[in-house]
């Protein structure tokens, strides 16, 4: 656009505003992001104290028309910041934009609403994906396509500007016109400690998706609230400027159900912003929606292997030993548990324990955990590929021998080798840790862990482990599971219960040591009266 035309444009804007401060002026719509036809508008907007609030002005600029936006410096603020008025005015920016009077203000303002697109989309990404987004990378140009495409959606005259904007032809050179504000407004978020750098692309902290998670319930219904007083603000605020009569608001509204109504699981044609995420794995990053069988996911992760793939074992999932040529790993198939032997188990426990029976919500707990647990240096398998959409997990064989095996030696006699005794503590010791972390693991009975050829513990088969508060029943489990292995009270259950609790006690909370019933009435005294002795 030559200089001539931006100068008469800001002698338009200045004649508008009149003798109210004006804060700043730009230029946005058709003509600055390369879609504009002959007829279109120059659309324009100037932020001054306005009395009135908002209010659209028109002009002419040879055989163009010119339409002016003004608003008020407060609202433009409140829009900035909460999108009080459905980001009708601030939204703007998420758009290519020239500033043409108070450039620096405008940049400052358009990296505030960005940090706030970002957050608000990343507690959607933390409320969908639940635990598993301790893992999930999320390249930037998914912010600004998701935001848009959304928001779209529940404003439909936005549409129009969205494709327009993002059509193949113009694509790339509007979003490298706006992400350098959504790099800026990334950058202030990292030092907030609510994302962190991933190699040029971003993931979540444990402590932004601890806090999210914990008020999911409540939220979920204030985000479908949120989303619709947007929509209903940037239509009143479209009407109030005078661009729109009442009466064709309502008769948009309406359509807009209609169609909503009609096209219930169909997806607009648009880029999916979907392909920016990525879940990360010890093999690499792989692509959210990535799908395939278990043997199409081996294929990827050890290319050219001859692969065999045999049942491992497991009752209520599909666990399988896969070899990859010398390679072997493990891979989990996520199903849904609506059996009657886990139903009556989540019956047994009923008051005390409820257990997760989706596949997708195991999946994700299993995922989720595994990353964070290994970031704090607690030694789990690693995971080498996934599939949400198919619900499978692979992770690195662990080769060893399951405490399931040492916990019967032990039961089963009267005395037991001491290095068994201390396998036992360090389990006490680990769980410890896990709970100093606020995790509980939901599923805690020996089998769930492994000693490998090097002597190190392994937590495995976190599909229950989860942020809670939880923790004596992770104790119990462990050692009245242990327990009820034994066929008599004899000294080797003593001494495992002594063992787990000096391990525990090291790091732990003594007030978790309680008591709880399961085995056999002697065997259970033997457990209960050593945890009561502890405390």
């Amino acid at each position: 656009m030559d200089e001539k035309t931006l100068t008469c444009l800001s002698d338009l804007i200045l004649g508008v505003a009149g003798d109210r401060h004006l804060v700043a002026t730009m230029l946005y719509g058709s003509r600055v992001a390369g879609y504009a036809r002959k007829d279109s508008f120059y659309d324009c907007m100037a932020i001054c104290e306005y009395p009135g609030g908002t209010r659209y002005h028109h002009a002419r600029l040879g055989d163009s028309q010119v339409s002016i936006l003004e608003i008020d410096n407060t609202l433009f603020l409140l829009d900035v910041q909460v999108g009080a008025l459905g980001e009708f005015v601030a939204g703007r920016l998420l758009f290519p934009y020239l500033g043409l009077n108070g450039s620096d203000y405008l940049t400052q303002k358009e990296i505030a609403i960005k940090e706030r697109v970002i957050k608000e989309e990343t507690e959607e990404l933390i409320r969908h994906y639940g635990e598993a987004s301790r893992g999930l990378v999320i390249n930037p140009e998914y912010f600004a396509l998701s935001h848009l495409l959304r928001r779209s959606r529940t404003y439909p005259p936005l549409r129009y500007s969205y494709l327009n904007t993002f059509c193949t032809a113009l694509r790339d050179r509007n979003l490298a016109r706006i992400m350098p504000g959504y790099a800026l407004a990334a950058k202030s978020l990292i030092t907030q400690r609510l994302l962190y750098d991933a190699a040029g692309k971003l993931s979540i902290s444990d402590e932004f998706i601890d806090r999210t998670l914990s008020r999911k319930n409540k939220e979920a219904v204030v985000n479908v609230v949120q989303v619709t007083k947007k929509a209903l603000s940037s239509y009143l605020m479209q009407g109030r400027a005078g661009l729109v009569s009442p009466e064709l608001i309502s008769r948009e509204v309406a359509s807009r159900v209609r169609r909503e109504l009609s096209s219930r699981g169909t997806k607009p044609r648009v880029e999916d912003p979907s392909k920016y995420l990525f879940l990360n794995t010890a093999n690499g990053l792989v692509p959210m929606d990535e799908r395939g069988t278990i043997r199409d996911i081996i294929f990827k992760i050890r290319p050219g292997s001859k692969i065999t793939i045999a049942p491992l074992g497991g009752v209520l999932n599909e666990v399988y030993l896969v070899t990859a040529s010398n390679d072997k790993l493990v891979a989990k198939k996520f199903t849904d548990w609506h059996n009657f032997k886990w139903f009556t188990l989540n019956l047994v426990t009923l008051g005390t324990k409820m257990f997760s029976v989706s596949g997708k919500a195991r999946l994700s707990n299993e995922f989720g955990m595994s990353h964070l647990l290994r970031r704090r240096g607690i030694h789990v398998p690693e995971i080498l590929g996934v599939s949400l959409p198919n619900r499978i997990l692979v992770e690195k064989y662990i080769d060893g021998c399951s405490m399931v095996d040492i916990v019967r030696e032990i039961v089963g006699s009267r005395t037991g080798r001491e290095s068994h005794f201390e396998d036992i503590a360090q389990i006490g010791k680990n769980i410890a840790r896990i709970h100093s972390l606020g995790i509980q693991l939901g599923d805690s009975k020996p089998e769930n862990f492994l000693k490998d050829t090097s002597g190190k513990i392994y937590t495995i088969d976190l599909e229950q482990a989860r942020k809670g508060k939880d923790f004596a029943w992770d104790i119990a489990e462990f050692l009245y599971y242990s327990a009820h292995y034994a066929t008599s009270q004899n000294e080797g259950i003593r001494r495992l219960a002594e063992s787990f609790v000096s391990g525990y006690s090291e790091n732990g909370d003594l007030t978790h040591l309680r008591f709880s019933l399961w085995a056999l009435p002697q065997v259970n005294y033997a457990v209960s009266e050593t945890l009561r002795n502890s405390t």
